[in-house]
C-alpha cells in the first residue's frame, strides 16, 4: 500500500494549515529492482550509491507477495512511533531514504544480508537487503530496520538483545527501538565507542525520534 507523499500539517487538527517547513521523512521500500550507478555519495532520487562498484541492474525481491506483506507490515509497525511516511512507490525527486530489497550481494559472501553506507551523514541514502540470505520475513525486517536506523540516526550495533540494533541472529524475536541506554558494540559484540560521536551508549528510540523529527 503506497503512502501519499506531500507536506503535512504539524498539528493534530486536520483543519490546521499546512506548514511548508514541516516535511516528514520519507522511506521508500523498493522490491522491484532498478539500475544503480556508483557515486561518491548516495542520492536515492538519482539511483546512485557509494556501495555499488559499477553500474548494476539489481533483480527484484525473490520472495512472494504474502512474504512481502508480512515484511512490510513488520517494518511499518516498528516505525509507527516515528514521524516517517513509508511508501512502496518510487518518490522520484522527492527527498527520501531507500531500502532496496533484492536477491544477493554482488561483491562478497552469499551469506551477506545487507550493506549500508558507513559515512557520518544522513539523508537520501540507499541500503541494499539481500533476500537469498534471509530465510524469514522477520529476519529481513530486523536487518532492514537496523540498516535504516544506521542511515537515518547514525546508530551503532548494540548489546541490548531486545533492541533493533542488536545483530545477534539468535536473540529476541520481539526486538524494537528501546527507550533505554544500550552499550555500543562492534561486529564481534565487543564494547566500542558509538559511531559518529564516540559516546559509549545510545538510546535507539530517542535517537530515531530526534533524527526523524518534523522541523
Amino acid at each position: 500500500m503506497a503512502v501519499v507523499l506531500g507536506l503535512v500539517a504539524c498539528g493534530g487538527d486536520p483543519q490546521t494549515p499546512v506548514d511548508a517547513a514541516c516535511q516528514r521523512a520519507v522511506l521508500y521500500l523498493n522490491r522491484t529492482g532498478a539500475d544503480y550507478a556508483f557515486a561518491g555519495r548516495d542520492d536515492s532520487s538519482q539511483n546512485v550509491s557509494e556501495l555499488v562498484d559499477m553500474p548494476r541492474t539489481l533483480p527484484p525481491w525473490p520472495q512472494d507477495d504474502i512474504d512481502w506483506g508480512f515484511l512490510t507490515e513488520c517494518i511499518r509497525t516498528r516505525l509507527a512511533p516515528f514521524p516517517v511516511d513509508i511508501t512502496e512507490t518510487d518518490p522520484g525527486a522527492h527527498p527520501h531514504t531507500e531500502i532496496v530489497f533484492t536477491t544477493a550481494y554482488w561483491a562478497g559472501s552469499p551469506g551477506t544480508t545487507n550493506i549500508v553506507p558507513s559515512a557520518c551523514r544522513s539523508g537520501h541514502e540507499v541500503q541494499f537487503v539481500f533476500g537469498n540470505a534471509l530465510p524469514t520475513f522477520a529476519r529481513a525486517c530486523h536487518v532492514a530496520l537496523r540498516g535504516y536506523a544506521q542511515m537515518s540516526a547514525l546508530l551503532s550495533l548494540a548489546d541490548n538483545c531486545e533492541d533493533i540494533l542488536n545483530a545477534d541472529m539468535d536473540c529476541s524475536l520481539e526486538r524494537n527501538f528501546t527507550d533505554r541506554d544500550s552499550m555500543c558494540v562492534d561486529a564481534n559484540a565487543q564494547a566500542t565507542p558509538c559511531r559518529c560521536g564516540g559516546a559509549a551508549t545510545q538510546n535507539s528510540f530517542d535517537a530515531m525520534q530526534a533524527a526523524l523529527a518534523c522541523d
